[in-house]
């Protein structure tokens, strides 16, 4: 998929952050650099419609080959699926590809994804059930250190997972169960599936729960929000990776103009 334009141009902040990096002679630093300015958060944990939205773009992709997202075939996926759906769609892809493109994805899935892909019937339940099966071999591959503070341990835990009293204290609560009860602190959502992914993004320290769902999740967003997690959609994640994808690329472009003999090789 081929990227679309996304916001105004560089602020104040990135213009500053590309004259420290002029200045700054040590590749080690530059890059501590751009990742303490423009690194978005990270891991994202998946909820269950972006997982259908991949699952679609991989269908796409087999069928058609790389899209090309130009006015045309953009006004033709809003005319299928409305205009927040599309561009979801869109942008999920490009990030996706891009993910793909770099070697990882930030990207962990929960229990809770899997019991709800469980439900799903016929070819494409069995074809997201595949894409969500990749993902879990993709996240069990990642080092205890990939992402230092998360408990990516809990996230496909067999049995009851033991979690800190202190961490079930600071949410209000004594026990998991009680977390995501239909009357405990996340009864705000009233779908089961969405308070499990909350509490699996809570209980192991993820920033972000990435979705689709305006009608639950991004709705919510705020309580959620006062919780301590984040809720993005594929549009917003886009927008804050695309200047820090720009600047790694141009310090990558430096680096090899600082060391041309590394490309012979």
């Amino acid at each position: 998929m081929t990227n679309k334009a996304h916001g105004p141009g560089p602020d104040t902040a990135l213009v500053e952050l590309q004259e420290r990096l002029a200045a700054e002679a040590d590749p080690g630093r530059r890059r501590a650099l751009i990742d303490e300015a423009l690194r978005p958060p990270e891991p994202q944990l998946l909820d269950t419609c972006v997982l259908q939205n991949l699952d679609w773009v991989d269908r796409q992709l087999e069928a058609n080959g790389p899209m090309v997202w130009d006015d045309v075939a953009t006004a033709e996926l809003v005319r299928q699926y409305g205009t927040d759906l599309a561009h979801d769609l869109i942008d999920v892809g490009i990030l996706y590809k891009r993910f793909e493109w770099y070697g990882g994805y930030p990207w962990l899935v929960c229990d809770a994804a899997l019991e709800e892909t469980g439900l799903l019937q016929g070819p494409k339940g069995r074809s997201v059930r595949d894409l969500l099966e990749f993902l879990v071999g993709h996240q069990e591959q990642w080092s205890n250190d990939a992402y230092p503070g998360i408990a990516q341990g809990l996230l496909l835990a067999k049995g009851r997972a033991r979690v800190s009293p202190l961490i079930l204290r600071g949410l209000g609560v004594q026990s998991v169960e009680e977390l995501h009860a239909a009357d405990g602190p996340l009864s705000f959502l009233a779908d089961r599936g969405d308070r499990l992914v909350a509490t699996h993004a809570l209980l192991s320290n993820i920033p972000v729960v990435l979705t689709t769902d305006r009608k639950t999740f991004w709705a919510r967003r705020d309580r959620l929000l006062d919780m301590g997690l984040q809720v993005m959609r594929p549009s917003e994640l886009l927008d804050v990776y695309e200047p820090y994808w720009k600047t790694l690329e141009a310090e990558f472009a430096r680096r090899r103009a600082e060391n041309p003999r590394r490309d012979r090789r």
